[in-house]
């Protein structure tokens, strides 16, 4: 079990049916930044912090809600572990319950892993996305683009809402635009991709 546990690349931490440590892995020492010999015996809201992002209010306990349910149970999106020494990583996990041979509850099985680098990642396409959406719809003349192959509306900008469809991301381009049933023979798809 200590070897498998210390292979998992994601932190885990076992508790029993009163919340507290009863084991951890050394990836879980290193986001939590507890010891296992620390930590165990201990609550896991004192050992496992977690805030929501935008609110920095206590996250839902995910351990507490399996116990609860009896269901594996995953983590709110935006939370946040802070580690003893207050250090801040975003993280997603899930949880899960520990059974008996007989099938009672005999504790949780918390797995998380650090998604810092992602979350980053993902506000950099976001604001990406943004900034060409409000370029894109600063722009007077009609701008959409469609998928290639489905001819489905990926984006249109203002202009384009103004003209024919608020709501034609998603639809397609032949019906909105020319109210065909099927692509139009005169399509540019086929000239610029064929």
């Amino acid at each position: 079990l200590r070897i498998t546990l210390e292979s998992i690349g994601d932190g885990v931490i076992c508790t029993d049916t009163r919340r507290r440590v009863t084991r951890m892995n050394r990836e879980a020492e290193t986001l939590t930044g507890w010891s296992e010999d620390g930590a165990r015996g201990r609550p896991l809201d004192e050992v496992f912090r977690i805030v929501n992002e935008e609110t920095r209010r206590p996250a839902p306990d995910p351990v507490a809600k399996v116990l609860a349910s009896g269901h594996i149970e995953g983590l709110a999106n935006h939370t946040i572990l802070i580690s003893r020494k207050g250090d801040e990583k975003a993280i997603a996990d899930s949880a899960s319950p520990i059974r008996s041979p007989s099938g009672k509850v005999t504790g949780v099985v918390l797995v998380f892993r650090d998604q810092t680098a992602e979350r980053k990642a993902e506000k950099v396409l976001q604001r990406e996305r943004e900034t060409l959406s409000a370029v894109l719809d600063g722009i007077d003349d009609v701008i959409y683009v469609s998928d290639p192959e489905t001819h489905e509306l990926l984006h249109v900008n203002d202009a384009f809402s103004r003209a024919w469809d608020s709501d034609a991301v998603g639809k397609k381009c032949h019906e909105v635009i020319q109210g065909r049933d099927a692509p139009c023979p005169f399509c540019s798809n086929n000239r610029i991709f064929g």
